[in-house]
């Protein structure tokens, strides 16, 4: 009880807004918004497709979600992957409506720091209560839609996409957030990332629908120009850090750009989301052909 009022104080305080918008193709985007997210630049989606629920938000905007719900067949919920701000009304959504919760790696859902969440995501985003989670498919039916099932581990382990190859739409979660290298969560491997958005990118895709509210048509040069940057980025970490160079100094030579706000979000997550973590997840996860350069 004392958790459930901390999270509606703080949800109170976050002013969450949900707007349901026809994306076409009888997909439904659910727009989640806060003044936490607004701080981060980004707001969280979730996607009803038919009667398939693709992920369920943050747990802060639970009465404004079930509300835009309440109306509406929900007979299935997938998860993209298991962090909180994709997470964090499956428990809801499975009790008012009755239905069952998907994951890959079901039984990995609290390794990424979800279980205690570091203040900054408990403020942020807010709890996430035990779901249930069933074991992910490799095909999800249901209400006449099929969704393939796309592993895209890297960000998270549990990450997949789910692919519709009938419309050709494909919901990412946040395997594709911004265009470029950036800091990563201490548990990401870069290489692994790489390999999910090419992975994704040879489905050659109509439409992706992201999970932090992006829509784009003929997504696939998006996808390989990103993981082209990952790919150097990494690359010429290890290759510094083979020269010698300590990882701080890694860090400014790949990401000579806005170093300054890098170490204020560090020092915000208690070092769980930085550049630094990109540098020795890329050093630490290098294919063994880079390895000797590290030797």
């Amino acid at each position: 009880m004392r958790h459930d009022l901390q999270r509606r104080a703080w949800g109170r305080i976050q002013n969450v807004r949900v707007q349901v918008e026809d994306a076409g193709g009888g997909v439904s985007r659910i727009r989640m918004q806060s003044i936490g997210a607004r701080l981060l630049g980004m707001e969280v989606a979730a996607y009803l497709v038919g009667d398939i629920l693709v992920d369920t938000g943050f747990s802060y905007g639970r009465e404004a979600l079930l509300g835009a719900l309440e109306d509406r067949e929900v007979n299935l919920v997938c998860c993209t992957h298991s962090h909180e701000d994709h997470t964090g009304n499956c428990a809801a959504v499975a009790a008012a409506h009755d239905c069952a919760v998907f994951l890959r790696h079901a039984n990995a859902r609290w390794e990424e720091g979800e279980l205690p969440l570091k203040p900054y995501r408990r403020i942020w985003w807010g709890p996430v209560e035990e779901f249930g989670a069933l074991e992910m498919p490799d095909v999800i039916e249901s209400g006449g839609r099929r969704l393939d099932v796309v592993p895209a581990p890297g960000h998270s382990r549990t990450q997949v996409a789910l692919f519709e190859a009938a419309t050709g739409d494909v919901f990412t979660g946040d395997l594709f957030i911004s265009p470029g290298a950036t800091a990563v969560l201490v548990w990401e491997d870069p290489w692994t990332a790489v390999a999910s958005l090419r992975r994704v990118a040879e489905l050659a895709p109509r439409r992706m629908l992201t999970g932090h509210g992006l829509i784009a048509d003929d997504p696939a040069p998006k996808l390989e120009r990103k993981a082209d940057r990952i790919e150097e980025a990494a690359r010429r970490s290890v290759e510094l850090t083979g020269q010698g160079l300590p990882p701080r100094q890694v860090v400014e030579r790949v990401f000579p750009i806005g170093n300054r706000k890098d170490r204020f979000l560090e020092w915000l997550t208690s070092r769980e989301f930085s550049r630094l973590n990109f540098v020795l997840a890329a050093v630490r996860h290098a294919p063994e052909t880079l390895n000797v350069l590290t030797s």
